[in-house]
């Protein structure tokens, strides 16, 4: 037997089944999940209540990605003179988006939500676009993606004193950014920012977050995040602000 024929086509099989089993790893989808919770409650001359919560998912595979966000917020207050209680909170938010990856580095991108916002003086408001993205490995810990698209949202107005119920069709042009900053293993930065613009109404949203685990699968979460239309009706405030502390469970 020649030891060194021998040896070198072991070697040569290791290193075949390695690529094969490298190959076949990249292929396995990955999924990720968490769902999060938060409750906050004040006594004294008011009551008051507020429940926020989340579930987010995401599924990548090869070219593919797909995400799945939805978050959900209850605020009440209760007089403690008159007992009264009154809901001054109250929104359902889902969004879906789908990359395809052309490389590392570029990507094209497919985006649905739609928002039902009680105090917002929208019955709802929907919209879906597409268009290019960009993502930038800042460094061995952070990246950042740059989105640029075009779509159509649907925006359904409630009545006031002076204007009649109103449903808005339009063309919206949309850029987008998303920071993540692992800090450590344990502990991460997000910072989300977009904006879509429309004829008659442009909505700017951010959204600022900083986890850290406190158990293996388990973390507190502190977020800001923040809404800005420029066309509003009513009393209604161009800007409005949730700030929100949450226990994230990741799976």
């Amino acid at each position: 037997m020649d030891i060194k024929k021998t040896s070198l086509g072991l070697i040569l099989l290791t290193a075949s089944v390695a690529q094969v089993c490298a190959e076949e790893a990249e292929k396995q989808p990955e999924w990720k999940s968490s769902v999060e919770f938060g409750y906050v409650a004040t006594s004294g001359n008011t009551e008051t209540t507020t429940i926020n919560g989340g579930f987010a998912a995401s599924y990548e595979v090869e070219k593919w990605r797909h995400a799945l966000d939805i978050k959900t917020i209850f605020g009440s207050a209760e007089d403690a003179t008159t007992s009264e209680v009154e809901t001054n909170a109250e929104r359902y938010f889902i969004e879906g988006k789908t990359d395809y990856k052309y490389s590392k580095s570029s990507y094209a991108f497919l985006l649905a939500n739609y928002d039902d916002d009680r105090f917002s003086g929208n019955d709802y408001q929907s919209s879906v676009s597409g268009g290019r993205g960009f993502a930038f490995e800042m460094s061995e810990t952070s990246k950042l993606d740059l989105e640029i698209g075009i779509g159509y949202r649907k925006s359904k107005l409630k009545a006031t004193i002076d204007l009649p119920a109103e449903t808005v069709e339009e063309t919206i042009y949309r850029l987008a950014g998303n920071y993540v900053w692992d800090i450590t293993k344990t502990s991460k930065f997000e910072q989300k920012v977009s904006t879509e613009i429309g004829d008659d109404n442009t909505v700017t949203k951010s959204y600022t977050g900083l986890s850290a685990n406190i158990a293996e699968n388990l973390a507190l979460k502190l977020s800001l995040t923040a809404t800005h239309q420029s066309d509003v009706r009513g009393d209604i405030e161009e800007l409005d602000t949730v700030t929100a502390v949450t226990i994230v469970y990741n799976f």
